[in-house]
């Protein structure tokens, strides 16, 4: 995955005797030295656009260590990424959607049949999802 050019990419960055402990914290400290997180958080994208997107800040002068960076892209993935319920892979919808595999399984084989329409229908159909957090991120949910 692109994370691995990203790690090589900063393997000379600055070096820090321990990384921040969390994936928000990671993102905090490396992200706000140019901009607010308000920007981050308003900015949903694909995991191939946050990948994208990361490398363009490096190339600015963001200044990470390998973990700092592994940590920022899992924070990404987790928290402001966008998902297309109907075509998204296991990891994908288990990941944005931090759904337990049983719902995801259960997504994957109803889709086999029948297209997704909308939070809605998903909501309906798939027990085990997280009802507060899909209405939280469903300006990342797509059912195309």
């Amino acid at each position: 995955m692109a994370v691995c050019a990203l790690l090589a990419a900063v393997a000379g960055g600055s070096a820090t005797a321990q990384p921040p402990a969390t994936p928000q914290a990671a993102a905090v400290k490396v992200c706000s030295g140019c901009h607010t997180m308000q920007i981050v958080m308003d900015t949903p994208k694909d995991i191939d656009a946050w990948h994208d997107t990361v490398q363009s800040m490096l190339d600015r002068g963001a200044q990470a260590t390998p973990e700092e960076l592994e940590l920022i892209m899992q924070f990404l993935f987790e928290n402001v990424s966008t998902v297309d319920v109907n075509h998204a892979d296991t990891e994908v919808l288990m990941t944005v959607l931090q759904a337990p595999h049983s719902a995801v399984d259960a997504i994957v084989e109803r889709r086999r049949s029948r297209p997704f329409k909308d939070l809605a229908d998903l909501e309906t159909t798939v027990p085990g999802l997280d009802r507060a957090l899909l209405e939280s991120k469903k300006r990342m949910i797509f059912f195309q």
